[in-house]
């Protein structure tokens, strides 16, 4: 019965291993759909076991950048980390893109039709009744409301102070996560808050004509992603040798009997 209880223990084992891989997979390669897109955040798995959390618990400690709930099972503890590093610069050339140079920190406040949003993909432009929106239409914020264009000469400087023909109309309303593990994402870029955690900041600079591109290396990734799937196999492996394993077992403990 013992070498019984090892194998199951083993089946289960490399069924936690296959599930954890797939997970990966699946945010690897979204990673590497999003290589393109402006302001996107590299999500990874975190797999930690359940006497690590224990210990961090014990010790009051938190999770910086993490996303979604706990996954519970008999030995593990897996959640997604957002890595909120900032990613490169790149000059677009229209005036109406905006790039924040704050190490990661802050994010656009953007107003769509689900609520208010967050974002770092700044490839904004002006809508036909003149807003400042998103690539799908979504108003941006300024700390008076949506930030309106009234003129030919838009200019946004360092401090985030909107200028329309020589005149300040507004500034960004840029904000910051104080509990990371509250983003929630939306889309490829975006993020809600799951709650009360967001606050204004004036702790960042803009880059106007400029797009933070996604802040992961896709050949990182893209070995990443070979490991991963290396990986699954292994596991899988194991699984079909323990299978075969107890399937000649109970055969054996039937003709005993």
């Amino acid at each position: 019965m013992e070498v019984l209880g090892e194998m199951l223990d083993g089946m289960r084992m490399a069924t936690e291993g296959m599930k954890q891989m797939s997970m990966k997979q699946d945010m690897v390669t979204n990673n590497l759909a999003n290589v393109g897109t402006a302001g996107f955040r590299k999500e990874s798995l975190v797999v930690e076991s359940f006497s690590e959390v224990m210990a961090r618990e014990s010790n009051g400690a938190t999770e910086v950048g993490t996303t979604g709930g706990y996954e519970n099972n008999a030995r593990f503890n897996q959640y997604s980390m957002t890595h909120m590093s900032q990613g490169a610069l790149k000059e677009s050339g229209s005036a109406f893109d905006l790039a924040l140079d704050d190490n990661g920190k802050g994010f656009f406040t953007i107003q769509t039709p689900k609520g208010i949003e967050f974002t770092r993909g700044g490839t904004f432009h002006l809508s036909t009744s003149g807003h400042l929106v998103t690539a799908d239409g979504s108003f941006v914020l300024g700390q008076r409301g949506p930030i309106k264009v009234n003129g030919a000469d838009f200019k946004v400087d360092d401090n985030g102070v909107v200028n329309v023909n020589g005149k300040d109309v507004d500034k960004l309303l840029i904000s910051r996560f104080e509990d990371p593990k509250a983003m929630k994402r939306q889309g490829s870029s975006s993020f809600a808050a799951e709650t009360n955690s967001v606050v204004a900041t004036g702790d960042f600079k803009v880059k106007q004509g400029y797009v933070e591109q996604a802040n992961f290396n896709a050949l990182t990734e893209m070995v990443d992603l070979m490991q991963t799937m290396r990986n699954f196999e292994a596991n899988q492996k194991a699984l079909q040798s323990h299978d075969q394993r107890l399937q000649k077992a109970v055969n054996e403990l039937g003709r005993v009997r």
